[in-house]
């Protein structure tokens, strides 16, 4: 179903053979790189006439998290061998940056490229793009359950159990603590980096007004907050608990006091929500086997929309927000170009 003036055309199938965990895109979105849960790191080159996916290694026992580096040509993965690997994209050789105990469920390169943060547990690690252990931050209260790069800036946020902690790494290392009582589970900075955006394991969104200095949060939701998106223009601020989708306009004087756009499709929990990356479209799936793409200007029904053989696993966008890979449980990945 497709309403004039935007609709997903289909490029590829590939089938991966496993269960996909996590997957990212080249800065020029010609190769996105898939983790699996039995390990195997699977390169597609989404420019060739017959694409395949290409074993570049593996972390045995199951692969956990990848992350590129923004403009750069490195690229970093995590398993559960315990190991963080930092790999060159033109010869696909990794190097070893440490390996712990502790599972590294959690990377992300700063926007510039510098630096690299690995969240292992309770602890926190910044390398830079060389490899080097640049910082290892105090130890959370808790494990940590997401982290999130400010833009343009050396600032990483990192939130658990009893709020967030913002940390400047150039041109010195330092924390500041946001103490709030809840789980957070989720780190979202808008784009302007403005304000940080946290779901709730109590069924609310919580944020931090920096530039203000000021704090507050949006409750009703029916069960966990897990899933945060920010639109590119840092107005939006999309939202899922269950199968609804709810929208909070941050312009002007922010969300306190207004009413939510609320996008009703799904018929089972959301499993992927994400914003496109320079434009206005969001796309969502769900366990009820179910693409659907929104524009926030028209919450009545989706624009487009497409079904798998099973739920939504993955959902990326490619940075330039002109292409979007969506994988299922079963490991069908399809790959689709946008057409405005």
């Amino acid at each position: 179903m497709s309403a004039p003036g935007a609709r997903l055309e289909r490029r590829l199938r590939v089938e991966l053979g496993d269960y996909p965990v996590d997957a990212v895109w080249s800065a020029d979105g010609r190769v996105l790189l898939v983790a699996c849960g039995e390990g195997a790191l699977l390169w597609l080159d989404t420019g060739g006439a017959s694409p395949a996916a290409l074993s570049i290694g593996e972390h045995p026992g199951g692969a956990l998290a990848l992350a590129w580096q923004h403009g750069g040509a490195r690229f970093a993965s995590s398993g559960q061998d315990g190991e963080v690997r930092l790999w060159d994209a033109r010869t696909r050789v990794a190097q070893v940056l440490h390996t712990d105990a502790a599972w590294s469920e959690r990377l992300a390169f700063a926007s510039h490229g510098r630096l690299l943060a690995v969240a292992s547990g309770r602890t926190l690690r910044v390398f830079d793009s060389d490899g080097k252990l640049r910082a290892q931050l105090p130890p959370h209260s808790g494990v940590i359950a997401g982290i999130a790069w400010r833009a343009r800036t050396s600032e990483l946020a990192s939130v658990g159990n009893g709020g967030t902690c913002v940390h400047r790494l150039e041109p010195e290392v330092s924390s500041r603590e946001y103490s709030w009582q809840g789980a957070c589970l989720t780190a979202s900075w808008s784009p302007d980096g403005r304000v940080l955006a946290s779901g709730m394991q109590d069924g609310s969104v919580h944020f931090w007004n920096m530039g203000a200095g000021t704090q507050s949060q949006m409750r009703g939701y029916g069960t966990k907050v897990a899933l945060t998106s920010w639109s590119a223009n840092s107005r939006l601020l999309a939202t899922a608990a269950d199968q609804q989708i709810i929208i909070w306009d941050f312009s002007g004087r922010g969300p306190e006091g207004s009413e939510p756009l609320q996008f009703t499709a799904h018929t089972a929990r959301l499993t992927q929500l994400a914003f496109q990356p320079k434009g206005a479209l969001l796309a969502a799936g769900s366990r009820d086997h179910r693409l659907t793409i929104w524009r926030t200007a028209q919450p009545q029904q989706p624009v487009d929309a497409d079904m798998f053989a099973d739920e939504v696993a993955l959902l990326r966008w490619s940075n330039d927000g002109t292409q979007l890979a969506v994988a299922d449980r079963s490991g069908a990945l399809t790959l689709y170009s946008l057409r405005m």
